[in-house]
């Protein structure tokens, strides 16, 4: 099964990427899936909003934009194109480092 599953890898490119892009590339993929999910829970959770509808229709499109995102850094990492990774890496990561700035921001200036 293993032979099988480094066989399929070897063709998906994965392997011929240089190691930055390679854990780019995870990270983005790792980081792509949680925002999927946290827009799902967000789509699925019950609310007495009456604009619960357009919410949740912006959260499909949300969900969309995200998973176009994952097929194009699939497409980057299996046709060897680093270029392609390193902008959904750079798009993907942008989130998470915003709202930790925001916070380290918050600490500091807590007591001002």
């Amino acid at each position: 099964m293993s032979r099988l599953f480094r066989k399929g890898a070897d063709r998906m490119g994965f392997h011929e990427l240089r190691t930055p892009d390679k854990w780019m590339s995870i990270a983005s993929a790792v980081l792509l899936a949680a925002y999927f999910l946290f827009a799902m829970y967000a789509l699925f959770s019950p609310s007495s909003d009456p604009q619960q509808g357009m919410a949740q229709g912006f959260i499909i499109l949300v969900g969309l934009v995200l998973l176009s995102l994952g097929g194009a850094l699939w497409f980057g990492v299996a046709r060897q194109h680093p270029w392609v990774v390193r902008i959904i890496f750079a798009v993907s990561i942008f989130p998470a480092l915003s709202q930790t700035a925001q916070e380290i921001f918050l600490l500091v200036h807590r007591g001002q």
